[in-house]
C-alpha cells in the first residue's frame, strides 16, 4: 500500500491539527498539568507512574510496603537509556511484590516540579528508597541508591529490607518453637502453612536471600537460625542442619542441597512445596504496550512531513516550548534560590527577557519577571513558581504552542524539550549579534552555561555541557560572531558523540549540521568534512533569524500578536 497522501487525505490531517492548535491555545495554566502523557514505565513493568499527589498519598497509605521511586525526566537521555535497564529490574523485582512496591515519578512534568523540589532532586535518574511509613511519620526524604547496576541495585535495596523492615528478617530467638512462630499467624489470619529454617553463618547472607527468593510462596514463611541449638526447639536434634521446614502442627522435616546458596535452597523448598501442590505467585505477565491511535499517528506523520520537507526551517512553537517548559518547569525546581543559582537565573531570565520571540504578553510577562527578580537575594522554587503564575495570570495568551513542530520525534521521548533548548540557544546567540547588542559577546553562552550547572533537568548532559565549555574555553569567547560558531560547533560535538545512541531519533539522525543540501557553500568543494567558517555563520544567521522562523502549526502571524 502506497504510503503517499493525496490533498484530501493531507486536508483531514492539516484541519484538525490546527483546530487542536487552536483549542490548546486558550488552555490556562491548569491545563498544562494534564496527567495524559506517555510514560517511559507502565504497570506492566512493575512500576506505577505517580504525580505529586498520588505519591505521597502512596508513601503515606502504603505503610506496611517499602517503596522504591525512580525520580526521571523523559526527555534525558541518561534516563532513557536506563530504561530497559530498569524495566527488566522492576519485573525481576515483581517476586518481592508482598513487600516492596516501585513507583516512578516525571519530573519533566509541570504537575511534578513540587514534589521533586521537595524531594530535592537534583539530577536524574534518581532512586530513592523508602522505609516503612517513614514518610509518614517525619516526611523522610527516604536513602539514595546511587548505582544503575541491577545487581548492585537489588543488593541495596536488601540490605536496606533487611536492616529496616520486616520482622521475619530478624533471626529466631533461643525459645523461639513451632507453636509461638505459628501463634502469630493464626491470629492475623495468615496463609502461611509452613516455616523454613535456614542457617546463616556468621558474616553471610544465605538466609536473608533464601527469603527473598522465596517470597512468591504466600503458604511459607523463611526464618533465619543463627545459632544452630534453636533446631533442637523444632525437635531437630543435628545440630549440623542448614536447611528444614516445619509445617503447621509443628512436624519438622530437614532438606539437603547439594549448594550452599540462596538459589539453591530456594529450589529444594521450592521443589518440595510443589511435591504437595503449592504454587509460588505466578510472575509478571508480559504485555505488548499498545500504539498510539490512529488518529495522533496519522497528525504526527502529518508534521513529520512537512518539517522534513526541505530546506530546513526554525519553528516559532518549539521555541515557545522551551521558554514555557523553562518558566514553568526547569526554573522552579530548586529548593532554594541563592548565590550563584540564584545569580544564574536572573541572567537566564534577563536574556530571554530581551531576546525572546514571544507575543507582546509574554515579553511583558518576562519584563515583569526580570523586574521581579531584580532587587531579591534569596527566594525559594515555590517562590518562583508563584510569582511566574501571579504575573502570568492577568495577561492574554501566552504559550500558544502545545507541541513541538520542528523538534517532533518519530517515537516517544525522543527530541522535543532537548531540541528546543538547542534551537532556543541558537535563536539567542543570532538574536544578540543584533543591533543594539544588549549583551556583550559571550553573554548568552556563559547564560546558557549557567542554566546547565544549576538547573537542567538532565544530569548526564549538564555534565558533557559543563566539561565540553571547559575544554573549549567557552569563557574566552571576544564577539558575537564567535559566540554563534562556538554554539554551533558544540552541537555538533553533542550530535557526533550521540550519533547511533539508543536515543537517536530514525527520522531525524544526529548529524553535522547544516548538511549539504541546506547549505552547498559551508564546506570545502574539495572536502565535505572542512567547513568554510564565514558561509556557516552567514547560514546560521539566516536560518535562526526571527524574521524566519515559521508559524506552521501555530495561528497565522497577522492574528499573533
Amino acid at each position: 500500500m502506497s504510503s503517499t497522501l493525496n490533498f484530501s487525505q493531507v486536508l483531514l490531517l492539516v484541519l484538525p491539527l490546527c483546530l487542536l492548535s487552536t483549542v490548546l491555545a486558550s488552555s490556562r495554566i491548569n491545563d498544562r498539568k494534564s496527567p495524559n502523557e506517555v510514560s517511559l514505565y507502565s504497570e506492566s513493568d512493575n512500576v506505577k507512574m505517580l504525580d505529586s499527589e498520588s505519591l505521597r498519598k502512596a508513601l503515606e497509605m502504603d505503610g506496611d510496603k517499602s517503596k522504591l521511586v525512580q525520580f526521571l525526566n523523559t526527555f534525558c537521555g541518561d534516563c532513557q537509556r536506563f530504561a530497559p535497564i530498569f524495566k527488566g529490574l522492576a519485573r525481576d523485582l515483581y517476586k518481592w511484590n508482598s513487600i516492596l512496591r516501585i513507583y516512578g515519578v516525571d519530573c519533566a512534568q509541570e504537575r511534578n516540579v513540587d514534589v521533586c523540589r521537595e524531594f530535592d532532586i537534583r539530577q536524574t535518574p534518581t532512586l530513592r528508597y523508602f522505609a516503612l511509613d517513614s514518610y509518614k511519620h517525619n516526611h523522610s526524604l527516604g536513602l539514595d541508591i546511587p548505582s544503575q547496576d541491577p545487581q548492585v541495585i537489588t543488593t541495596t535495596l536488601a540490605d536496606f529490607i533487611s536492616r529496616n523492615e520486616q520482622p521475619n528478617f530478624a533471626p529466631l530467638k533461643k525459645d523461639d518453637n513451632a507453636e509461638t512462630l505459628f501463634k502469630r499467624h493464626i491470629a492475623l489470619g495468615s496463609p502461611v502453612q509452613f516455616i523454613a529454617l535456614v542457617f546463616q553463618p556468621k558474616d553471610s547472607l544465605i538466609g536473608r536471600d533464601t527469603l527473598l527468593e522465596l517470597l512468591p510462596y504466600k503458604e511459607l514463611e523463611v526464618r533465619i537460625v543463627e545459632d544452630p541449638a534453636v533446631f533442637a526447639n523444632f525437635g531437630l536434634k543435628d545440630t549440623s542442619l542448614k536447611l528444614a521446614i516445619i509445617d503447621h502442627e509443628g512436624k519438622a522435616k530437614s532438606l539437603t542441597s547439594a549448594e550452599d546458596t540462596s538459589k539453591a535452597y530456594a529450589a529444594v523448598l521450592g521443589e518440595y512445596l510443589q511435591s504437595l501442590n503449592y504454587q509460588p505467585e505466578p510472575p509478571l505477565p508480559i504485555v505488548e504496550a499498545s500504539n498510539m491511535t490512529e488518529f495522533l499517528d496519522q497528525q504526527n506523520q502529518a508534521i513529520i512531513t512537512e518539517v522534513l520537507k526541505p530546506p530546513r526551517r526554525v519553528y516559532r512553537a518549539d521555541l515557545e516550548q522551551a521558554i514555557d517548559k523553562l518558566l514553568h518547569i526547569e526554573l522552579p525546581k530548586p529548593p532554594f534560590l541563592e548565590g550563584n543559582n540564584l545569580t544564574a537565573l536572573k541572567n537566564i531570565i534577563t536574556v530571554v527577557s530581551y531576546l525572546n520571540p514571544l507575543n507582546k504578553d509574554g515579553q511583558q510577562l518576562l519584563k515583569n519577571l526580570r523586574g521581579s527578580l531584580s532587587k531579591a537575594k534569596t527566594m525559594t522554587g515555590v517562590q518562583l513558581a508563584e510569582t511566574v503564575e501571579s504575573l502570568e495570570k492577568p495577561l492574554k495568551k501566552i504559550f500558544k504552542a502545545r507541541r513541538y513542530v520542528g523538534c517532533i520525534a518519530s517515537r516517544p521521548f525522543l527530541r522535543g524539550f532537548t531540541c528546543s533548548l538547542w534551537t532556543l540557544f541558537h535563536f539567542l546567540t543570532v538574536e544578540a549579534a543584533k543591533p543594539p547588542y544588549y549583551f556583550k559577546p559571550g553573554s548568552v553562552l556563559l547564560t546558557i552555561h549557567g542554566f546547565a550547572k544549576y538547573f537542567f533537568g538532565c544530569s548526564d548532559c549538564s555534565r558533557h555541557f559543563q566539561e565540553m565549555a571547559k575544554r573549549r574555553r567557552l569563557a574566552s569567547v571576544k564577539s558575537h560572531d564567535e559566540e554563534i560558531l562556538w554554539l554551533w560547533e558544540a552541537h555538533n560535538e553533542v550530535n557526533q558523540r550521540v550519533a547511533s545512541d539508543s536515543t537517536e531519533d530514525p527520522k531525524f539522525p544526529k548529524l553535522q549540521f547544516p548538511s549539504e543540501e541546506d547549505c552547498p557553500t559551508c564546506r570545502s568543494s574539495n572536502n565535505s568534512s572542512e567547513w568554510q567558517r564565514e558561509e556557516v555563520l552567514k547560514y546560521l544567521k539566516t536560518i535562526y533569524d526571527r524574521g524566519n522562523l515559521s508559524f506552521y502549526g501555530l495561528p497565522t502571524a497577522q492574528g499573533y500578536n
